[in-house]
């Protein structure tokens, strides 16, 4: 048996062009400790540009998806004296910057629930491109019931929600299933079990993979933009962006392929 000191609370598993990465902490509900934050995002960060990496993952070991923020280092923040609301504008933005680098990962991103996904946790989800559930996973917001606010993880509800849906749900604390988050727009596909997340995550592996690397993390990137450029800015951008990839190996690989009536060389 090892010991817990010595269990990893992240692990991360390449298979093929899919990377995984799990959180590993479920005596605690897989909390998002600073420790946590730091390594996901290091090795998000060391495969961004990476394009034999198409995809990633996020999952939690013994059926929980992720509990949220870690309550403990909460305290610690509180018993900080007059340094208190400094360190907790650092958690914050570290906080911020974790979200971030998921939401602009190049590759696609998938998160599997089951179990709980709450505050943080839930955040991480909404965080990335797509969100399978099961039907009785239990999404929550829970942090104006312990009188803070959802700082971090607003933008990314809103993104998902629209700004009515997701006010309403943020601010009065609400509770969902994964069937109710589906139908909410939370969630984008909703299983039956453990197995079926499998399931639903093949299907979403196999869709990405017929799909050009760069032309993905290219149309994630226009897409983001929709929501703060000014129209003529945006049409611009995404001008550039399509003048570099129809010159591009991808474009002129895709055409080729297209026009041959063959699968093209990143297609499995």
């Amino acid at each position: 048996m090892n010991d817990a000191s010595t269990v990893s609370p992240v692990l991360v598993a390449q298979k093929d062009s899919w990377l995984t990465i799990t959180l590993n902490q479920p005596e605690k509900r897989n909390p998002l400790t600073g420790e946590v934050i730091a390594d996901i995002s290091r090795v998000l960060r060391e495969v961004s540009s990476n394009r034999s990496v198409r995809g990633i993952t996020f999952t939690g070991a013994g059926g929980v998806f992720c509990a949220g923020g870690d309550l403990k280092s909460f305290q610690q923040v509180m018993a900080g004296g007059e340094k208190a609301e400094a360190i907790a504008q650092e958690i914050s933005m570290e906080a911020a910057e974790f979200f971030g680098v998921i939401a602009n990962q190049p590759q696609a991103t998938v998160a599997l629930v089951e179990g709980a996904a709450m505050a943080g946790g839930l955040g991480m989800a909404c965080a990335c491109d797509f969100v399978v559930a099961t039907q009785d996973a239990k999404f929550a917001f829970t942090e104006t019931r312990i009188g803070l606010p959802p700082a971090q993880i607003a933008q990314y509800v809103t993104k998902r929600l629209g700004y009515q849906n997701a006010k309403k749900l943020l601010v009065l604390a609400s509770k969902l299933t994964g069937e109710q988050a589906c139908e909410a727009g939370l969630v984008d596909v909703a299983v039956a079990n453990a197995a079926e997340l499998k399931e639903a995550e093949a299907g979403i592996m196999q869709q990405v993979m017929s799909c050009a690397p760069g032309a993905i993390a290219a149309t994630k990137r226009i897409v983001e933009q929709t929501l703060f450029l000014e129209q003529e800015q945006l049409r611009q951008s995404a001008a550039d962006y399509f003048a570099k990839a129809i010159v591009g190996e991808e474009g002129q690989e895709g055409v080729k392929s297209f026009l041959q009536k063959r699968k093209p060389t990143w297609a499995p």
